[in-house]
C-alpha cells in the first residue's frame, strides 16, 4: 500500500512563517510571464489561483506581497519533511516540483508500517496530526501502486481513500496536454473507459504514452520515482522571510528551526552531538557558533536552551537574513524505554547531560569535562581532563588493569615537601605502596603512604626512592583524601 503526499502550495509552505498578517504569493517566469505557483489561504480566498498571471493578481489583490520562487530552500525544506516521513515507512520517495512534475511531493509505501502502528487508520491519522502540526497544505491519497496513490491525490476528497481506479477521471492521471485532449475528443473522461480497452488497441489508438501511464498506474510498470536516502548528517539552510537584527527574533525563529530538527532526527531514528549553527548576513557574511552536546540528542528543546545561552553572548553585527546548520555525523539514537511507558518524570541521570550543555553554552565549552583514566601507573599520569565522556568498553578495561589500592581525588599540582618535626605528628595509616614505572620517559621509583596530620587531614604522601636517604627520608604530599 502506497500513501502520496501533495504539497500544491510548498514554494510558500516551505518557508513556514505563522507571524503572516498579508496576502502573499509565490510567482515563477512561465512563458516569458510572471505566474503564481503558490498562494496563502488569504490570497486564495480573494480569487487568486495557480497559475494566473501576476498582474491579474493585483487586480484582485492590490496588496498582496510577492516573492520570487526560489528552488534550493523548498528542496531544503522537503528534505527535511522526508526524514520526518522515514518515522512511518523505510521507502520514502520524492520529487520537487518542475516542468515535468506538477508539485512537490512525497510518496511512502506504508503497507509494511501497519502492523507496527495497529493498522491503517492509527497511521494516517499519526501522519494527519504531524502535518497539521508543521502548517503545511496538502492532498493525500491512497494506492496499490505510486502512481495509483499520485493519482488519487489529486482526485477529489470523496475519492481520494478507497477509490476504485475506474473513478479517476483523466486529468489525475496528468498525462500530456496533448493526449488529454486527445482522449476526451474520444468522450473519455474516465480511466474505467481505458482499462476496459485491450492494451495493443490503446497504444495504437492514443499512444504508447497512454498506455504506460495506465500500466504504472496498476503497478505494471516500474514508477520511475527518485528514493529518498537518509544522508550520513544533517545539513540544510532556512531562509527567512524577512532580515532579523536581534538575537531575541532569533530565539525565537530557531524554536521553530530545531523543531524541524527534531522531527528529521526522530524521523531517522539518529541523534546529534554536535551542530554548527551558521547566522548568514547580506553577501553571504557569516557569524558561526558552534553547539557541542555532553551526548546525543534528538530533543528540539535541548537544543534551544543551548542554542539561547550561545547567543546571548552574541552581538549581532548585522541583520541575518538565513540560518545553516550543519551536524556531526548522526548517531544511532539511545532510546529511553521510560517514555515507552508515557513516564512524564525523566531521572536525574538523564537530565544531567541538558545541565552541562547550559553551564557550557554560558562559560565555554571548557569549563566542564570529564576525567578519564590512563593505563599508567604514575599518579599524575594516570587521567586526562576531555570534553566528553570516556568509552565505556575502554573505561572498563583500563579500570580492571589498575590497582584497588584507595586513591585520592585530588592531587596538588606540584607535590609538597613535608618537614622532619612534621612528619613525626604524622599518624600512619596505611603503606607502603611501592609505585615503579615509566623508565623510558623519566620513571618514577615512590613509596605512598597513607596518613593523618595532626589536623585530622588524610594525606597521601611519597618518598622518593630515587633521590631519598634511607636515614633521613624526604616526604611530599601528592593528595588529599575526602
Amino acid at each position: 500500500m502506497w500513501l502520496a503526499l501533495r504539497f500544491v502550495h510548498w514554494p510558500l509552505d516551505a518557508r513556514r512563517d505563522d507571524e503572516a498578517t498579508h496576502a502573499r504569493v509565490v510567482v515563477a517566469a512561465q512563458r516569458q510571464r510572471q505566474r503564481i505557483v503558490a498562494a496563502c489561504p488569504e490570497a486564495l480566498s480573494a480569487g487568486i489561483r495557480l497559475g494566473m498571471d501576476l498582474a491579474d493578481a493585483r487586480l484582485r489583490r492590490a496588496d498582496i506581497e510577492v516573492f520570487q520562487r526560489r528552488i534550493a530552500p523548498e528542496r531544503a525544506a522537503l528534505a527535511r519533511l522526508a526524514g520526518w516521513a522515514w518515522g512511518y515507512s523505510n521507502e520514502v520517495h520524492w520529487a520537487i516540483a518542475d516542468d515535468h512534475i506538477e508539485c512537490s511531493r512525497l510518496v511512502l509505501e506504508i503497507g509494511a508500517s501497519l502492523k507496527l502502528f495497529h493498522g491503517r487508520q492509527r497511521l494516517l491519522s499519526s501522519i494527519e496530526q504531524d502535518l497539521s502540526g508543521f502548517a503545511y497544505r496538502y492532498q493525500a491519497g491512497l494506492g496499490t501502486s505510486p502512481q495509483a496513490a499520485l493519482a488519487f491525490a489529486r482526485a477529489e476528497p470523496a475519492i481520494r481513500q478507497d477509490g476504485v481506479l475506474g473513478d479517476l477521471p483523466i486529468h489525475c492521471l496528468c498525462l500530456a496536454n496533448e493526449a488529454e485532449q486527445t482522449l476526451a475528443a474520444s468522450g473519455i473522461t474516465h480511466t474505467d473507459a481505458l482499462l476496459a480497452l485491450p492494451p495493443a488497441a490503446l497504444a495504437r489508438r492514443f499512444g504508447r504514452s497512454v498506455l504506460d501511464a495506465l500500466e504504472r498506474l496498476q503497478g505494471q510498470r516500474p514508477h520511475g520515482l527518485s528514493l529518498y536516502d537518509l544522508p550520513p548528517r544533517y545539513d540544510t539552510r532556512h531562509e527567512l522571510f524577512g532580515a532579523i537584527d536581534n538575537t531575541q527574533g532569533l530565539v525565537f525563529v530557531l524554536r521553530r528551526v530545531f523543531e524541524e530538527v527534531a522531527v528529521f532526527l526522530s524521523g531517522a531514528d539518529s541523534a546529534i552531538q554536535t551542530l554548527r549553527l551558521t547566522l548568514i548576513h547580506e553577501d553571504e557574511q557569516t557569524t558561526k557558533l558552534v553547539l557541542k552536546l555532553s551526548a546525543p540528542s534528538h530533543d528540539a528543546r535541548h537544543l534551544e536552551r543551548v542554542a539561547h545561552e550561545r547567543l546571548s553572548q552574541v552581538s549581532l553585527t548585522a541583520p541575518v537574513l538565513a540560518i545553516g546548520l550543519t551536524s556531526d555525523r548522526l548517531r544511532r539514537s539511545a532510546h529511553d524505554q521510560r517514555r515507552l511507558w508515557a513516564m512524564q518524570a525523566e531521572s536525574s541521570e538523564a537530565a544531567w547531560p541538558g545541565v552541562l550543555d547550559r553551564i557550557r553554552a554560558r562559560l565555554g565549552h571548557e569549563a566542564v569535562g570529564w576525567i578519564h583514566a590512563r593505563a599508567d601507573h604514575r599518579p599524575d599520569r594516570g587521567s586526562y581532563h576531555a570534553d566528553r565522556p570516556a568509552d565505556a568498553e575502554a573505561a572498563d578495561r583500563i579500570a580492571t588493569d589498575q590497582t584497588s589500592a584507595p586513591r585520592p581525588i585530588w592531587l596538588l599540582d606540584v607535590p609538597e615537601r613535608v618537614g622532619a618535626d612534621e612528619a613525626r605528628c604524622f599518624r600512619w595509616i596505611s603503606g607502603p605502596e611501592r609505585i615503579e614505572s615509566g623508565w623510558w620517559d623519566g620513571g618514577q621509583r615512590r613509596d605512598y603512604y597513607r596518613v593523618l596530620d595532626d589536623t585530622g587531614r588524610l594525606l597521601w604522601i611519597f618518598r622518593d626512592l630515587g633521590v631519598a636517604s634511607a636515614d633521613a627520608p624526604d616526604y611530599y604530599v601528592h593528595g588529599l583524601f575526602g
